[in-house]
């Protein structure tokens, strides 16, 4: 013991020495890497201080927000304990006589109501009293009520029972209409008349056979929403009529009231849980429009089969099962569709580029519950003449009057996609893009003696409508809507090529064409809380690439 007492008076000796002796060393300047390396570290460090904070907000949420938040876990109950299993066979024994003797010898009681009448027979190995009434209940319906171990058993009879359901009180109707027209055709029908008949009744008999039809192709998709009309028939139709059935329905505050008899009421309760969840399906809808301008080698449209190729390879593209397969030589012409495996777009706007120029028309993003419509409109509208009446009025001077209809056109982009959620995951979609632009087009129009000049609509216009079906993360990729672009361009020397007779000589005009390709990915994914984790990960990763000293933030990948 005596030999420590020294050696730790020594050791703190050496200690004291040691501080003395740093403390002495001169003052040196942190150096400016270093200053910007700890600088660094700390904002890493503050991230992550920045993210536990999240997280422990996250813990403070009421309890119902965060079940709404997490996703189901399956506990298994706590085992109750072991009830009594015994055997029971019976044949043809009256109703009252059995359920009495029934909780014969167990801690249960039975309450038979006097109404109860008509017999059982059964034959039950191995069960609990519960699982007995159970299964008469199924068979022969008789109902019962259990408190504790009370059972009460009461004859069949209405019951009321009232329904919450979370949904808007509106009627929504929506429509798409894809035309391509030619023309029309005049077709005029025969007539006979009679020898009687004057030059006034035969133009009239021969207007009442013509018609006109327009000639080429027509898509029309409607969709009508209206929940709680439809509601109050199907219950209707569950539950029948007479015997006091109704049903109540006040759609301002979701409140169902249902009369009827207690088996009924079971299939109405599962209608109405299934029909919640099926409405309260959400999914989110990214989308990016894009406009490839083709390079040389690709006029004849983009080579989705080497995309696929190349994007198998190394940037992880491959083509889904049921989605359009390509041949690795040939090129595609005309509209396409298919579904890609890909976590964002960033990987197919690459692959874009090695077959031209890509430029980003619109990136919108909305979010819409199962089968309901959504509608992206970028754009402007123009107001353009569409018709021209003229009013003659006659006098001391015939006076010619104009009366003129304007008609709006839409010039930008339109996008309306409505859904179709299953409960697998998968996803049906209605698809109808719409890239027009509307430009002026003056029109001579001599009406009488007055000439008028009126601006005009011409449209251009490039549209699809289809109904593709893909999984939750997956990007459905539409193209084929092609343009070509021509351009003039002109180049003279310099005052001689402003010369009247021989400035040819001296000028040059050039014509260009180019074409381009208007390419539309759509990602729709499933809402739940998963998938907005995964969202906001992605978006703190696209931050993080924004950073300019190149170090990347501390975050975990999703």
């Amino acid at each position: 013991m005596h030999h420590s007492i020294p050696q730790m008076i020594f050791k703190t000796c050496m200690t004291v020495l040691i501080v003395m002796l740093t403390g002495c060393q001169p003052w040196q300047p942190v150096s400016e890497q270093s200053a910007q390396n700890t600088g660094t570290v700390a904002i890493e460090q503050a991230l992550k201080s920045n993210q536990q904070q999240q997280l422990d907000q996250q813990s403070e949420l009421s309890p119902e927000v965060v079940q709404a938040l997490l996703p189901s876990l399956q506990v298994e109950a706590i085992a109750s304990p072991a009830e009594d299993r015994f055997d029971v066979a019976v044949d043809r024994l009256d109703a009252r006589a059995f359920f009495m003797g029934l909780v014969q010898g167990t801690p249960y009681n039975m309450v038979v109501s006097e109404e109860i009448a008509g017999t059982i027979s059964l034959d039950l190995k191995d069960v609990t009293v519960d699982e007995v009434m159970q299964t008469v209940q199924q068979v022969y319906g008789y109902q019962y009520r259990r408190s504790g171990r009370l059972y009460q058993v009461v004859p069949e009879q209405l019951e009321t029972v009232i329904f919450q359901i979370d949904y808007l009180h509106v009627v929504r109707d929506g429509s798409s209409d894809t035309l391509v027209s030619a023309g029309t055709v005049s077709e005029v029908g025969s007539t006979s008349n009679g020898s009687s008949n004057n030059s006034s009744n035969n133009s009239s008999n021969s207007g009442d056979n013509n018609s006109v039809r327009s000639v080429g192709t027509h898509i029309s998709t409607t969709s009508k929403s209206d929940f709680w009309g439809q509601l109050q028939t199907s219950l209707m139709t569950i539950i029948g009529a007479g015997e006091g059935r109704r049903v109540v329905i006040t759609p301002q505050a979701g409140v169902i009231v249902v009369s009827a008899f207690p088996q009924e009421l079971a299939v109405v309760k599962d209608y109405l849980d299934r029909t919640e969840l099926t409405l309260q399906r959400q999914v989110i809808l990214e989308a990016k429009i894009l406009e490839v301008s083709l390079s040389n080698g690709f006029q004849s449209g983009i080579n989705w089969a080497t995309i696929a190729e190349v994007g198998g390879g190394g940037k992880n593209i491959v083509f889904s099962q049921g989605s359009t397969q390509l041949s690795n030589n040939d090129g595609i012409d005309g509209v396409f569709g298919a579904a890609f495996n890909l976590k964002d777009f960033t990987a197919l706007i690459e692959l874009l580029e090695t077959q031209g120029n890509v430029q980003v028309l619109s990136s919108p993003r909305v979010s819409t519950l199962n089968n309901q419509k959504a509608v992206i409109k970028v754009g402007t509208d123009e107001f353009f003449v569409t018709s021209v009446e003229t009013t003659t009025t006659t006098g001391t001077a015939t006076t010619t009057t104009p009366e003129v209809e304007l008609t709006p056109f839409f010039s930008g982009i339109a996008l309306d996609v409505t859904p179709q959620i299953s409960a697998g995951g998968e996803i049906i979609l209605h698809i109808h893009p719409s890239i027009s632009q509307v430009s002026d087009q003056q029109k001579l129009i001599t009406i009488g003696s007055q000439a008028l000049d009126l601006p005009l609509a011409l449209s251009t216009i490039r549209e699809s409508d289809s109904v593709v079906r893909a999984s939750s993360g997956q990007v459905i990729v539409i193209g084929g809507l092609m343009k070509a672009n021509s351009s003039d361009t002109q180049g003279k020397t310099p005052g001689l090529g402003d010369i009247d007779i021989v400035g040819d000589l001296f000028r040059q005009q050039r014509q260009k064409s180019t074409k381009s390709e208007l390419v539309i990915l759509l990602k729709p994914t499933i809402a739940n809380s998963d998938a907005w984790q995964k969202n906001l990960k992605r978006s703190l990763d696209n931050f993080n690439n924004l950073n300019p000293t190149g170090s990347a933030l501390a975050t975990d990948n999703p």
